[in-house]
């Protein structure tokens, strides 16, 4: 076994978890309010203003009835604040009721003061370890669970160590319980801690930038007025290999410069973003939707026949000649004309399938607007 000094490890210990709450409040300086940074800062304080008491009463700087009492409850209230900090930084909000926090310890005051069990070195151990263990377990068990609605790299590195210390200070509480010599093993165990402080430091602070890379990406994908994909989201979300019946559909409103030149690039925003929202809401799961030009929308939609094609394209026409934008107390009025194509065969290009569907819209244009084209078909007018 490794020889370690306990009160060297100790005092390791205690600046590690206040490193930690400075690097954490650091962190929330440079990337904003990030929900959740506050609260593990405060945490780790906590943990680290207790450990620092352990140490001055273990020197008899103390009263001993004080410090023990005062680790203990520090433990309790530090290890759950932890937990519920990082889950408010995996879910972007608090758990419910996360307040009542401040009542955990109430039960272990009326035992202290029932018992005297904190007074008991090993009593009061045991009681901070296996709390410590259930609180980081669970924040391990949140953690994991976000992966599937957000899959961020750091969350399974970070969910494995919240793990690795949980059962760190479950076997902790073990051997105090039943190794008569546990000093040496304890200064292993808060050792063991104190690279899991470091790495929760380092994995916590990689989770925030991961998701502002990730809310980078989303942005640069996203067409700023609409809110819906640009060009760039399209290229990324059209699947690699197309299959029979997958179809693309180029829309484009009737008339746009006309009426920015009659209402102003504010009033046609208006009738942009209006048109982007009946597109949106007439798509079926799986649908992909962007705008790729000022007054141009294409749809990605797949496995259609050529018949579901046809009757979602006219009811997506339909839906964007009955728009009313109000507009300074006018009512602006929009139409839009469709071009389809669909993919005849497994593999087809994605440029070729998007040039066919291009070529009926401009077909469908020049044969009146306010229609759907199908590629290689005659015009259907409403």
């Amino acid at each position: 076994m490794i020889s370690l000094d306990i009160s060297t490890v100790l005092f390791l210990y205690q600046s590690s978890l206040l490193v930690g709450a400075a690097a954490f409040l650091l962190n929330r300086r440079q990337t904003g309010p990030t929900r959740g940074l506050g609260m593990v800062s405060a945490a780790l304080g906590i943990l680290g203003i207790g450990a620092a008491l352990a140490s001055l009463g273990e020197q008899a700087r103390l009263p001993r009835h004080l410090w023990t009492l005062a680790t203990l409850c520090s433990g309790l209230w530090g290890h759950a604040l932890l937990a519920a900090g990082l889950a408010c930084l995996s879910q972007g909000r608090p758990p419910r009721h996360w307040k009542l926090l401040w009542l955990w310890p109430a039960p272990f005051w009326l035992l202290a003061a029932l018992t005297q069990f904190h007074l008991h070195n090993p009593s009061r151990a045991i009681a901070f370890h296996l709390n410590a263990a259930v609180c980081l377990a669970l924040a391990a068990w949140v953690i994991w669970r976000g992966r599937r609605l957000e899959p961020l790299p750091s969350r399974e590195p970070l969910a494995l160590v919240l793990l690795a210390t949980s059962l760190s200070f479950a076997a902790g509480a073990a051997v105090i319980r039943w190794v008569d010599a546990f000093v040496p093993w304890l200064a292993l165990e808060f050792f063991v801690q104190i690279l899991g402080n470091f790495s929760l430091v380092i994995l916590v602070g990689g989770m925030t930038t991961d998701r502002a890379e990730a809310h980078l990406r989303r942005q640069a994908c996203l067409d700023p007025l609409t809110g819906i994909g640009n060009r760039r989201w399209l290229a990324d979300s059209v699947p690699a290999t197309l299959k029979v019946g997958d179809t693309v559909l180029c829309l484009d409103l009737d008339h746009f410069k006309q009426i920015n030149d009659l209402h102003g690039h504010a009033g046609g925003d208006l009738v942009l973003v209006a048109a982007a929202n009946v597109l949106r809401e007439g798509l079926r799961q799986g649908d992909c939707l962007a705008r790729v030009g000022g007054e141009e929308f294409v749809l990605f939609l797949p496995e259609l026949d050529e018949r579901q094609a046809l009757l979602l394209a006219e009811r997506l026409r339909a839906a964007i000649e009955t728009l009313a934008v109000p507009y300074r107390g006018q009512v602006v009025a929009v139409t839009a004309s469709l071009g389809i194509a669909r993919c005849g065969q497994a593999g087809q290009d994605w440029q070729e399938l998007h040039h066919a569907a291009d070529t009926a819209l401009y077909a469908a244009k020049q044969a009146g607007r306010n229609r759907v084209q199908l590629a290689g078909a005659e015009s259907r007018t409403t």
